[in-house]
């Protein structure tokens, strides 16, 4: 057990949904020592699972290290380690970590990893395989790019996560108009995010859909690759994530896992888990579409944890901790894990029925749609009405496989009564 009564492990990204399994994680790497997260506000639905929770907006650096002060100032303790577990998390982490002299990516390293035209500089530099790219601010600049680059292309922000205004642009005529519901998507969340409204990046489209994440350990000047997934996404132009599953019917990809190691050590990343994400085309050619110095999001872990009985969030803290990851030659999947988000048909709510029963393969469902609520086209993650996630005992990952979808797609139909978009426009016309 701890001995220190005065240090405790903060984690900052824990209040938010799909990622719980990080107090358990915590819990195991610390050997019993507190876990604390951080959150804006107490109606947080995972404060309750965490010994203690520090109130603050953990997307401002210096607004989250004033509140860690404070704490230390009542309570006479400091963290022992800060783990970040999102994008929005890490250059707190890193700022109140500087502050209390314990391990943490550097500032360049964060730096790097937030901001996709830097990453894509740092990669492209090292050798490594990343679509032509370039930086713009503005609509002139942008259609200078892509004269440069060629159609299609995809534009995004420079420093947002979960497909927040990445949008696909294939003519002429789409150029303006979907830079400008980029640029909507971004002033609208950039306050919440902390994030610049007037950076993008403009990026070669590669015409594959095979997509793929690779969440790599790194400890140091050691990066190891610990499980590879497979991702589904929606229908372009946007690049909805709508499903996972692992292991990936790619995990044994040589190429693969030494581009993602070698992104990682490129970006400088020392500590705990990374989330790198790259598209294969048909030719088998990889091309890195980013890395991000924290865990992947959307429950990847926990099928991760399914599929080969090891934590990842333990790892990713107990790196920060100076602890090297202990694993096995080889991880042995135990079978397939999935999970895949249910999206309401468009329209308003009416009725939310929950099932009675599920089949067996369902570990988990979680509904977040409510009546009166609607349900739009599905543009980045904000855009779901609930979450279902399944297991496999001994199956083995399968081409094509879209099987979590399928049961998705059906059971959000007997979960959600929705009122559709034409009878709404019946209603009105009446």
């Amino acid at each position: 057990m701890n001995t220190n009564p005065n240090q405790y492990i903060l984690i900052l990204g824990g209040d938010y949904m799909l990622r719980e399994r990080i107090f358990a994680g915590a819990v195991r790497a610390s050997n019993g020592m507190p876990v604390l997260t951080m959150a804006k506000s107490r109606a947080s639905t995972t404060l309750k699972f965490f010994d203690g929770y520090i109130m603050a907006d953990m997307a401002i650096p210096e607004v989250a290290l004033a509140a860690v002060k404070q704490y230390e100032q009542e309570h006479q303790c400091t963290p022992a380690a800060v783990i970040p577990i999102n994008d929005v998390a890490v250059r707190s982490a890193a700022s109140i970590s500087a502050h209390y002299k314990i391990n943490h990516n550097s500032e360049d390293c964060i730096n790097k990893c937030r901001d996709k035209f830097l990453m894509k500089q740092t990669l492209s530099a090292a050798g490594l395989p990343v679509p032509r790219f370039g930086e713009f601010a503005n609509l002139p600049e942008l259609i200078k790019l892509i004269d440069e680059i060629g159609l299609p292309v995809v534009i995004k922000p420079r420093e947002f996560g979960g497909s927040i205004g990445v949008m696909k642009i294939t003519s002429k005529e789409q150029i303006e108009p979907t830079f400008l519901k980029c640029e909507a998507e971004v002033k609208a969340c950039s306050k919440v995010y902390n994030t610049p409204e007037d950076t993008y990046v403009v990026e070669e489209y590669i015409d594959s859909r095979v997509e793929v994440s690779v969440e790599v350990i790194n400890h140091g000047d050691v990066h190891r690759v610990i499980a590879i997934t497979d991702k589904c996404l929606g229908e372009e132009p946007f690049f909805v994530e709508i499903g996972h599953s692992v292991p990936s019917i790619h995990t044994d990809n040589q190429d693969l896992r030494t581009i993602a190691e070698k992104a990682c050590a490129a970006l400088g990343i020392r500590f705990g888990i990374a989330h790198f994400e790259a598209r294969i085309k048909a030719s088998g050619e990889i091309r890195i579409i980013e890395v991000g110095a924290r865990t992947g999001g959307d429950a990847i872990m926990d099928l991760v944890e399914r599929t080969y009985g090891i934590n990842p969030y333990q790892l990713h803290t107990a790196s920060y901790l100076g602890i090297a990851p202990q694993l096995p030659e080889q991880l042995i999947p135990r079978g397939l894990s999935a999970v895949s988000f249910l999206k309401a048909r468009e329209g308003v709510i009416e009725k939310v029925t929950i099932p009675h029963t599920l089949p067996e393969n369902i570990v988990h469902l979680h509904v977040i749609g409510k009546p009166k609520d609607y349900s739009g086209k599905p543009t980045s993650w904000h855009d779901r009405e609930g979450v279902l996630e399944f297991f496999w005992k001994n199956r083995a990952p399968e081409k094509g496989f879209d099987e979590h979808l399928r049961i998705a797609n059906q059971l959000a139909d007997e979960i959600f009564t929705v009122r559709l978009r034409n009878q709404m426009s019946e209603d009105r016309g009446q």
